[in-house]
């Protein structure tokens, strides 16, 4: 009883003081003023509420460009075609008809077709592969067989941490000497690659005599070679027996 009598005060000391608030707020002219700013700050928590509590699958998404839409932009389209062009007009560095009166058996050779995607030896690069094979007595399914297996035919790749360069993958720290003999200072460009390249499979074929041994020293160097493999009985391995056997297929091709 005690409990409920005081509480029952406390209600009506609140009512009380509710009413002195309403009567003050009417003599101020502000009664209404604070009823209508109390529905608005009401209604305004009410729209919050009900616009931010949405469903799940109601929730906007923002579209995402497509690879599609990206296509049919016109300013993306001639970007990437600019930059397609850029990346191979090093082609355009050797004139076409090089070697044009020494092209008697020439056969044109299509890329397999896992190489396709990324590879490219157009008929220029092969015209003037083979001419230069012809005068460094190369087998020039010998070349092609190695630009396959080192580059996978993408005359811009790079390996050993960039050290190792172009088509035929030839590391520049080990052929200074020979690349300023040639005239040659870039082994990112084609026709220097293959130049540098196979001036060096001439020195090796003539030096150690078989196609095995050749690639062994090409592969590892001369003296990795000699160290790592013929000091322990071993001339044929993965390398050298892929390749020539990749040689092999390509002479049914395009001949030696």
């Amino acid at each position: 009883m005690h409990e409920c009598g005081k509480g029952g005060r406390q209600v009506k000391r609140r009512i009380r003081r509710i009413r002195r608030i309403r009567r003050a707020l009417k003599r101020a002219g502000l009664y209404n003023a604070f009823h209508i700013a109390l529905i608005a700050v009401l209604l305004t928590g009410f729209c919050v509420i009900l616009f931010n509590v949405k469903e799940p699958e109601q929730q906007e998404e923002k579209p995402e460009t497509t690879q599609v839409e990206v296509i049919q932009n016109p300013e993306t389209m001639t970007q990437m075609t600019e930059s397609i062009e850029d990346k191979y007009k090093v082609f355009d560095t050797m004139s076409e008809d090089w070697g044009s009166d020494d092209l008697e058996g020439f056969v044109f050779c299509d890329l397999p077709e896992k190489y396709a995607d990324k590879g490219y030896f157009p008929e220029k690069m092969q015209i003037y592969t083979r001419c230069l094979c012809k005068q460094n007595d190369v087998p020039y399914a010998l070349v092609l067989a190695i630009i396959e297996y080192e580059s996978g035919y993408e005359f811009d790749k790079t390996g050993d941490n960039g050290n190792s360069k172009g088509y035929m993958q030839i590391y520049e720290k080990w052929h200074t000497d020979r690349m300023q003999k040639l005239n040659c200072t870039d082994l990112m460009n084609p026709y220097q690659n293959v130049k540098v390249g196979i001036d060096f499979l001439s020195y090796l074929l003539k030096k150690y005599g078989t196609v095995q041994d050749a690639l062994a020293a090409y592969n590892y160097g001369e003296r990795g070679a000699r160290e790592h493999l013929w000091n322990n009985g071993v001339y044929v391995y993965s390398y050298n027996t892929a390749i020539m056997q990749r040689m092999k297929e390509i002479e049914e091709v395009v001949g030696k």
